[in-house]
């Protein structure tokens, strides 16, 4: 019998596990053509989705994509980008959606855009009368590829803002050399002025565009601020225009605001601004050229007599500068020049011929001795020296304050020193150029000193001196080859210009 029963049982197992394995393979993809059997099938190609989309964002006007706060957006019908890109690269469309930002309505799609090669940017024009002034909205792009599947999609969030902020407020502040009131005459040439922008009862302005006389700068306002102050220093005597625009968060300018102001000429120097170039060379005397009537001349001891200056020391110039190797060397004037109980600046270009000795360049008198005393000291300077530069302003409640340089002391070498009192931040400073010898020449640029406290300064009801004090303490050994006074504080600017010129 020829029957699958006459086979012995070893062999019907192992053709029924052959059976089976053969059925098993041909489930497993890719088998068929694997074993190159009948029914074999091609390898299936499989789909992926477009990528994420990037460079996401606005133009006119330009704005990036936040998907969390609502970012300004300065226009009602911008147009919406982004570069939509397939990972099979094959070419894709993109379609933009716009919805209401609070309740997710759907307001507008574009359809398809045109199908473009994987990696192109795709925009669309947002139609007039869709956004609002004020509304919140939120716009949505996702890519779909040729076969019509879908990416994944960015959501932008965007508040349209497309009214400009009101034009801000212009205000002259104290705080610098003067103050220049609108329309009035003020200041002087060389002297800074304060001016305070405001948005007032803005929430959005970041910014101010200003310009002194056309040339234009930014100042950006710290978060949740509504102002700034800029500083500048007049070159020139007469007419200036600052012209001032806010600027919202969205870039909205805002109506110009035009300030004019006039800056004195020397012959309408404010209080408490005074110049001795000391260039008479000879005589009792020494002028203020910022004065007309012949106040505040300073009048020379009998001892005290005249050598060269700084400029013809240095660079070989015409000038002159008062000696005081004498201790009753000395010049004053009749009465006060600053009002020490506000701000003032004063710079002394100095020659000390000693040093690790109290000395005084440059003082003004008060009811109780010196209101200040600007020159050499021997205490409160650091590296452990024996003696610098030093400015010492007394308070009105009989306290004093010390501010040093660490400019070092060098017998023989001219300096510019400059004593500062900031009445708006409570502080005195004493910046110094070391402008050197011809030997050794130093340099223009000012050496910044460390501010000291004082809340309120004495009132200065005496004498202006250079070369010592009322009683005679501490004379300048010496030479002083001119000296200026303030009614304010004077800038690292100006300072830098005093320090080049040598006077």
């Amino acid at each position: 019998m020829h029957g699958l029963s006459s086979l012995r049982p070893a062999a019907v197992v192992r053709a029924m596990t052959v059976t089976a394995l053969t059925a098993a393979l041909a489930l497993l993809p890719g088998a068929a053509q694997a074993h190159g059997g009948p029914g074999a099938h091609p390898p299936r190609h499989v789909n992926h989705a477009p990528d994420r989309p990037t460079g996401v964002g606005t133009s006119s006007p330009d704005s990036a994509c936040s998907a969390t706060a609502a970012s300004p957006l300065r226009s009602t019908t911008p147009t919406l980008r982004a570069t939509l890109a397939d990972a099979d690269g094959d070419s894709v469309r993109g379609v933009f959606e716009v919805r209401d930002g609070r309740s997710g309505r759907p307001l507008w799609s574009s359809g398809p855009t045109a199908a473009q090669a994987s990696g192109a940017v795709h925009a669309v024009q947002v139609p007039a009368g869709l956004l609002r002034d004020g509304g919140v909205y939120e716009w949505r792009v996702h890519a779909r590829d040729a076969k019509n599947r879908k990416g994944p999609a960015v959501h932008c969030r965007v508040v349209v803002d497309v009214a400009a902020p009101a034009a801000p407020d212009v205000t002259a502040v104290p705080g610098a050399g003067a103050v220049y009131a609108e329309d009035t005459t003020g200041g002087g040439v060389g002297l800074a002025g304060d001016f305070r922008l405001e948005a007032r009862g803005a929430t959005d302005v970041v910014a101010f565009l200003y310009a002194f006389d056309g040339g234009p700068a930014r100042v950006d306002l710290a978060p949740g601020t509504t102002a700034a102050t800029v500083r500048w220093t007049p070159s020139t005597a007469g007419t200036h225009v600052l012209t001032v625009q806010a600027v919202d968060a969205a870039g909205n300018v805002s109506p110009e605001r035009t300030y004019r102001f006039i800056v004195a000429s020397a012959s309408a120097a404010p209080s408490g601004n005074a110049r001795w170039t000391l260039d008479e060379g000879a005589g009792a005397t020494s002028a203020d050229v910022l004065s007309t009537d012949g106040s505040n001349a300073l009048t020379l001891t009998p001892s005290t007599t005249w050598t060269a200056g700084l400029r013809a020391e240095l660079w070989g110039g015409a000038d002159s500068a008062l000696l005081l190797d004498e201790p009753t060397d000395a010049a004053s004037t009749a009465g006060p020049v600053l009002d020490t109980t506000g701000s003032w600046s004063v710079v002394a270009f100095v020659r000390a011929d000693a040093s690790d000795v109290d000395a005084t360049a440059v003082s003004q008198d008060g009811d109780g001795g010196s209101v200040f005393r600007l020159g050499v000291g021997t205490t409160g300077c650091t590296d452990d020296v024996a003696s610098c530069w030093s400015l010492t302003v007394a308070g009105s409640a009989g306290e004093t304050s010390t501010a040093t340089s660490v400019v070092p002391v060098v017998p023989g070498a001219w300096v510019a020193l400059f004593g500062v009192r900031d009445a708006a931040s409570g502080t005195v400073r004493l910046d110094v150029c070391h402008l050197g010898t011809a030997e050794e020449p130093g340099s223009p640029s000012p050496e910044a000193g460390e501010p000291a406290s004082l809340e309120s300064g004495a009132a200065g009801t005496g004498a202006f001196r250079v070369g010592g004090t009322s009683d005679g303490s501490s004379p300048w050994v010496g030479a002083v080859s001119g000296v200026r006074t303030w009614g304010g504080v004077i800038d690292v600017t100006q300072e830098r210009r005093l320090c080049s010129a040598g006077a």
